[in-house]
């Protein structure tokens, strides 16, 4: 376990039934633990420093941590949970460090697990999806990405072909069309004042689909659960991705890059559930491949609203998305 002090909080006696909350529930991962989900953090902050974007992500997974293990847990006795540690970023060197998490993913998928990852900045999702591209290798399986966020992330690559916070779906593209396959990437919650007509063409040309942050309302879920169903029955695995900035800077202001607008947490939230029932929940036949919450910065979260938030996600993504068989 990377750190057990912080899997810690109240204790419930004497109620009746199921009274636990993570701290209780939560066991440390070794190869051969079995199905369930393992939360692995990536304390990483070095994409959003090459990124321009304030520092302070690296922080991110412990932060979460500390608040989601005094939740109530609702998974039961058949849903595990394990801690499966930290990749940490030594300095500059992010491709090492994403080559780490992408190893560290392959393996938990090998054990059955669904990794649930806490950043650190978007350049998680590059890493993560090393991993679930190698693991998705011998079956040829499709991937594709849905994330939530404000931005594109398909910035170009730095000179010398280094990544940042804002590249990591430009990268995961280049690897579909290396592999022959169509890019399949799905953004919900886009602001368009936050991304340049450049962005929008790149977009447009790799065959991104996105839905912009005005139309994110929680009557407008039913019609685009249509758009999201059609993207989830194109492929076999899917790299969920959450990004902290997608939602209003007043409700999310410890991120890197703060949103004008951003979209409610409710349509986030069921927008989650969906993805869960449309995927299939449990490790048998479901396209889940990952979930990963990115761009938690405590030093900019002194009232703690951002965190607690994150834990809500990572609450909903571990029990919307996987129930044990």
């Amino acid at each position: 376990m990377s750190d057990s002090s912080v899997w810690t909080g109240r204790v419930d006696t004497g109620d009746d039934g199921d009274a636990r909350r993570w701290h209780q529930v939560v066991r440390p991962w070794q190869p051969g633990s079995g199905p369930g989900i393992a939360i692995a953090g990536f304390a990483c902050d070095a994409g959003v420093v090459r990124n321009q974007g304030r520092p302070g992500a690296a922080a991110g997974p412990i932060a979460i941590r500390r608040v989601l293990a005094n939740l109530a847990w609702h998974g039961g006795n058949q849903l595990r949970l394990f801690e499966a540690g930290d990749v940490a970023c030594d300095g500059d060197q992010l491709e090492a460090a994403q080559r780490a998490l992408g190893a560290r993913v392959q393996a938990l998928l090998a054990d059955g697990q669904l990794p649930l990852l806490l950043g650190g900045g978007h350049e998680i999702a590059w890493g993560s999806y090393q991993g679930l591209a190698a693991h998705c290798a011998a079956g040829k399986e499709r991937i594709g990405a849905i994330n939530f966020d404000a931005h594109f992330d398909l910035r170009p690559l730095l000179p010398g072909e280094r990544g940042s916070s804002g590249t990591p779906f430009r990268q995961v593209a280049g690897h579909m069309s290396t592999a022959g396959q169509p890019v399949r990437y799905l953004c919900i919650g886009l602001a368009r004042p936050t991304n340049t007509q450049a962005l929008f063409k790149t977009a447009t040309e790799l065959g991104v689909r996105w839905i912009e942050d005005l139309d994110c309302q929680l009557a407008n879920l039913p019609a685009h659960l249509s758009i999201i169903e059609e993207f989830i029955a194109s492929v076999d695995r899917i790299q969920l991705s959450v990004c902290l900035d997608v939602f209003p800077a007043g409700l999310a202001p410890g991120v890197s890059a703060p949103a004008a607008l951003g979209i409610p947490p409710a349509y986030v939230l069921a927008a989650i559930r969906a993805i869960g029932r449309i995927a299939g929940r449990g490790s048998a036949g479901s396209k889940l491949g990952l979930a990963e919450i990115a761009e938690l910065c405590p030093v900019h979260d002194s009232a703690g609203a951002t965190v607690r938030l994150a834990a809500r996600i990572a609450f909903e993504l571990a029990h919307s998305l996987y129930r044990a068989p």
